[in-house]
């Protein structure tokens, strides 16, 4: 066996290990989270692992480090999923958006990379909430149509700034997890979501939604849908993930998933396969209709009926 190729074997073979754990649900994403949350002190193990390497320049030793370093982050990565709940920051971005009397339909645009975020509803304002441990910017919102249409926007920004080099290193310290939003629960919601990996919580069983479009990266998702509006359209593009998306019994279904290594199974609903879809028996009859399409490369999709 040729030295030089022992740490690539070893960390396909991990990669390849974590794959598969991971669909047969024996470990969760939170290793996937827990490295890009901490990738600077992951980048200065996988440094330190090499460099015992160069000096030690044996086969024995190289397996010995690469294992030490997988089953450290594999560790870590539980305790910090384990843990995360209990996380506060004192870095807290606090805002909140008045509804005027006008206004019944938003358009909501999200853009935040790696954050958690626990989306839920109100009955006062029209988005209020709290970004955690990140360069926030204020919001943005313009009104049409006498007020009637909002168009919401959150963002953090995307260009590269010096500035913004010590909140970069301090990620792990100042915080990228428990942020909460609040929409109105009267207003007719279009939305669009960009994140990065992320562990998230969207309850939006109150809310009245026309579309969602998530485009993820990597992580945990949780979804919980109502029928509150008769036709609800979501969309989600996502790298390695695990979705738990929650939808009423009563509702009509309709599904379609694509990707690489996908496993999709549903929970307390019948569906029948038709074509490229699943669909319910009652989706043509149903007071409200539920239709998902997820494209993602790697990962688990479970449905569930909820009364």
């Amino acid at each position: 066996m040729k030295k030089s190729g022992i740490g690539a074997g070893l960390f396909f073979i991990f990669i390849g290990t974590i794959v598969m754990l991971m669909q047969f649900e024996i470990i969760d994403f939170s290793i996937i989270s827990f490295v890009t949350s901490n990738l600077i002190t992951v980048i200065a193990m996988i440094l330190i692992v090499s460099g015992i390497n160069t000096m030690f320049d044996y086969h024995f030793v190289k397996i010995i480090t690469w294992v030490a370093f997988f089953a450290i982050i594999i560790i870590l990565s539980h305790q910090y999923s384990k843990n995360d709940e209990y996380k506060s920051y004192e870095n807290t971005n606090k805002f909140e958006i008045e509804r005027k009397d006008e206004t019944d339909y938003a358009e909501l645009d999200i853009n935040l990379g790696a954050v958690k975020v626990n989306i839920n509803s109100t009955d006062d304002k029209l988005v209020e909430g709290n970004i955690n441990g990140l360069n926030f910017r204020e919001p943005v919102v313009n009104y049409e149509n006498d007020n009637k249409k909002a168009n919401v926007k959150l963002s953090t920004p995307r260009r590269f700034s010096f500035l913004n080099i010590e909140d970069f290193f301090n990620r792990n310290s100042s915080g990228v997890e428990n942020s909460n939003l609040h929409l109105n629960e009267d207003v007719l919601w279009d939305i669009n979501l960009n994140l990065g990996a992320v562990d998230t919580k969207f309850d939006m069983s109150n809310l009245k939604i026309q579309n969602l479009e998530l485009n993820g990266g990597a992580g945990s998702f949780k979804l919980i849908l109502g029928e509150r509006y008769e036709n609800t359209k979501i969309d989600i593009n996502a790298g390695a993930s695990s979705f738990d998306i929650y939808v009423p019994e009563d509702s009509g279904l309709k599904v379609s998933s694509t990707g690489v290594l996908n496993s999709l199974k549903f929970n307390d609903i019948t569906l029948e396969e038709k074509d490229e879809y699943y669909v319910s028996d009652n989706f043509d009859d149903a007071e409200n209709n539920i239709e998902i399409d997820v494209k993602m490369g790697v990962g688990s999709i479970k449905i569930n009926g909820i009364e």
